[in-house]
């Protein structure tokens, strides 16, 4: 995934400062193992619920999405989601009941969750690593920038795990055997 063939190498990147390559690169890991979890799943088993669990792969995938959309938002503009983005995004929040089922492809999420990265990557690319030091708020708690991004990265790799439970052990037709940590297929 990594064009460098840099996977395993934290560090610098090339078209980024130094703080900001070095987290390019955590992002960029972190994003081949989710991919590598939900690889090869039909639209039936992303849609798998498991169990009592409200999560389903589908709107784990739709919810990482949905949270690096808003992170945009925040550390790049510096604003909120606007109505519009609200009625698109916000349901990708919930995980309290309501329907799980998107009826979409793996492609669907992959392609959007690609489309964002390349947002986010230009966005990064653009900007210097005072940038990360950015005075923001959290939770009405001090923060800056570089903790929202550390946020998603932290949450991108909890739900990377839930999505290797769920497809080894809790939808129906589960592979307990999967292995998410290959390379290639």
């Amino acid at each position: 995934m990594d064009e460098a063939g840099n996977l395993f190498v934290i560090g610098e990147r090339e078209g980024y400062d130094l703080r900001i390559g070095t987290l390019v690169s955590q992002l960029q890991n972190a994003r081949h193992y989710l991919l590598r979890a939900a690889r090869n799943l039909s639209q039936e088993e992303l849609d798998a619920s498991p169990g009592a669990a409200p999560n389903t792969i589908g709107s784990i995938l739709a919810h990482l999405d949905a949270a690096e959309n808003m992170f945009q938002r925040i550390t790049f503009e510096d604003r909120r989601f606007n109505d519009e983005e609200s009625l698109r995004y916000q349901p990708y929040f919930e995980f309290e009941g309501g329907e799980r089922s998107h009826g979409l492809p793996l492609d669907a999420y992959v392609d959007a969750l690609r489309e964002t990265r390349a947002r986010t990557l230009e966005g990064m690319s653009r900007r210097s690593d005072g940038w990360l030091d950015t005075p923001k708020t959290f939770m009405k708690q001090p923060a800056n920038v570089f903790y929202y991004w550390f946020h998603f990265l932290l949450d991108e790799a909890r739900h990377t795990g839930q999505v290797i439970l769920i497809r080894k052990h809790l939808v129906k037709g589960a592979d307990p055997d999967f292995y998410p940590y290959s390379i290639a297929d």
